[in-house]
């Protein structure tokens, strides 16, 4: 696995600190990268589309490595806005392949989202989840074909949910080649 010898979780907007703190404890324990939390960015207006009433995650990510510099390590920014990509009715998120950057949208995984009662366990796990995910695709990962496994693409919660936070015995071959 290449380790950067910097990584940071940026925030979109507001997103509560508790979160920004789990998610690095988490990451941690999974990739052992410190991952620092860094200030709030303004989210972009140009990436909201009023039509969709959702923002368009890849000029986010844009957006997240020009404001972060380029060579500043890795990069997981997270959002509480619902993201899209313009073949998809939504995103959980988005990444660069081999990259330095990756986004979450906090917005879809919450129950509140569905109109259910909110259940703060069910949602940190999702999260976590999704973040390590897209970091594995910046690591250079591809869908998984095991459902167990974190890799395996998310097309709606209960593939997130049925999925651990961790990588399948293969993908982590992978990881460790790299």
């Amino acid at each position: 696995m290449k380790v950067n010898s910097k990584a940071y979780i940026i925030h979109l907007g507001n997103v509560e600190r508790d979160v920004l703190l789990f998610l690095s404890k988490e990451l941690y324990e999974i990739f052992g990268i410190e991952f620092k939390i860094s200030s709030s960015l303004n989210i972009p207006k140009s990436s909201y589309n009023s039509e969709r009433e959702q923002y368009y995650s890849s000029p986010l990510l844009s957006y997240l490595k020009r404001t972060a510099g380029r060579g500043s390590g890795l990069i997981l920014g997270v959002i509480d806005k619902d993201l899209y990509v313009p073949q998809l009715n939504f995103v959980f998120g988005e990444a660069e392949l081999n990259g330095e950057a990756a986004i979450i949208s906090l917005t879809r995984l919450s129950q509140e989202f569905y109109g259910l009662l909110g259940n703060e366990n069910i949602f940190y796990q999702r999260a976590i989840k999704e973040a390590v995910h897209e970091i594995g695709h910046v690591f250079g990962l591809h869908h998984c074909s095991n459902p167990k496994c974190v890799m395996f693409f998310s097309n709606s919660l209960s593939d997130t949910d049925i999925k651990r936070k961790r990588f399948c015995k293969n993908c982590s071959k992978k990881l460790l080649i790299k």
